[in-house]
């Protein structure tokens, strides 16, 4: 049932949780499908004070919702956020209740209040001073400079997080370069694809950026999983 905020009650899920409710209906789904899918506005999960996700029964819905808009309908992820954006959910199809999405800025989930020194950001990833010292070497983590002072905002705070938990998989800062070296040659291309459009107005041309970057995410999803095919 749902709360006063429109929000369903029930039990707070990590994402494993969630990926072992979703498995039977969606065999390919995976923790990093899950994690796109966040990236892209389309379900916004609360954070545990340590960060990690907390799924509630709303966020599962959605997420069901999504993946049958896409598997039975073969709908784009930009078409299946406009439909969540304006409502237009049809539950009577079988569906599970879905209410509308409460975060739509890919970037909600950061923290813009946020503002830390080096040893506060370290404590709130989990990290040493020296961890942070490195991603920031590698370009992963940006401060911002006032005088001498370097102060960390929410992208740095969420990066910092995200390389913890990459290395208790086994992956250094100077493995995780890798994507910031591929970010940087994509958001190239992609700028050099948007530019003649800019005159056309800024949401028209904002929006095809990013479908361009939602397609980029699909391709190299697909890619990874085909080359690391039978490893999954």
């Amino acid at each position: 049932m749902s709360g006063p905020s429109g929000i369903l009650d029930g039990p707070r899920r990590s994402i494993g949780d969630v990926l072992s409710l979703l498995q039977d209906e969606f065999p390919d789904i995976s923790i990093s499908k899950i994690r796109y899918l966040e990236s892209q506005g389309l379900v916004s999960p609360s954070r545990a004070r340590s960060g990690y996700r907390q799924f509630d029964d709303d966020d599962v819905a959605v997420l069901r919702w999504v993946l049958r808009q896409q598997r039975d309908h073969f709908l784009p992820l930009r078409v299946i956020r406009e439909k969540l954006d304006a409502g237009d959910v049809d539950e009577s199809a079988g569906d599970a209740p879905v209410v509308r999405r409460r975060v739509q800025d890919p970037l909600a989930g950061i923290d813009t209040t946020v503002s830390l020194d080096v040893n506060e950001l370290a404590r709130a990833a989990g990290l040493d001073e020296s961890d942070i010292a490195e991603l920031e070497s590698f370009g992963l983590v940006v401060a911002t400079r006032t005088g001498r002072a370097s102060r960390y905002d929410g992208s740095a705070l969420l990066m910092a997080r995200l390389a913890a938990r990459f290395a208790e998989l086994g992956m250094e800062p100077r493995h995780l370069r890798m994507f910031k070296v591929a970010a940087d040659r994509e958001a190239g291309v992609l700028e050099q694809l948007v530019a003649p459009h800019v005159g056309s107005g800024h949401d028209a041309a904002a929006d095809r950026l990013r479908e361009l970057v939602e397609l980029g995410g699909d391709v190299r999803a697909l890619l990874l999983r085909r080359e690391l095919h039978g490893h999954l």
